[in-house]
């Protein structure tokens, strides 16, 4: 075990490192193709995905208790070229340092269209 011998040497030894934004977004790059086929598995008539990768937010999810229901990562897009689209894809993060797992990935917002109101895509 190290010794500390100031208050400052917690700095030394424990890793305060996360991931930036933009090695969020470059890692899920090279697994763009799996997302939009996850996309496309639970919606047939998804034809193709248009992310947004500013859209990228990494936070805690809130469920009224002062711990929350833990880090997750979202990233929105639209589909089919249509402007008035959304859906958004949701990764449960182990902890702000990691990287999403990809196959662990899932719809929190489903292929929807505006009509209105928000609807599903059918």
């Amino acid at each position: 075990m190290t010794q500390m011998k100031t208050p400052f040497d917690i700095f030394l030894i424990k890793d305060f490192t996360k991931p930036t934004k933009d090695e969020q977004i470059n890692y899920l790059k090279k697994y763009e193709q799996k997302m939009t086929d996850y996309v496309k598995s639970e919606n047939s008539k998804v034809e193709s995905v248009q992310w947004d990768w500013d859209s990228l937010d990494v936070g805690v999810a809130g469920n009224g208790t002062p711990q929350g229901a833990g880090i997750y990562l979202d990233i929105s897009g639209k589909f089919n070229d249509i402007e008035e689209s959304k859906l958004t894809m949701t990764w449960q993060l182990k902890d702000e340092k990691s990287f999403p797992k990809i196959s662990a990935m899932y719809l929190t917002d489903v292929s929807v269209v505006k009509k209105g109101g928000w609807v599903d895509y059918e």
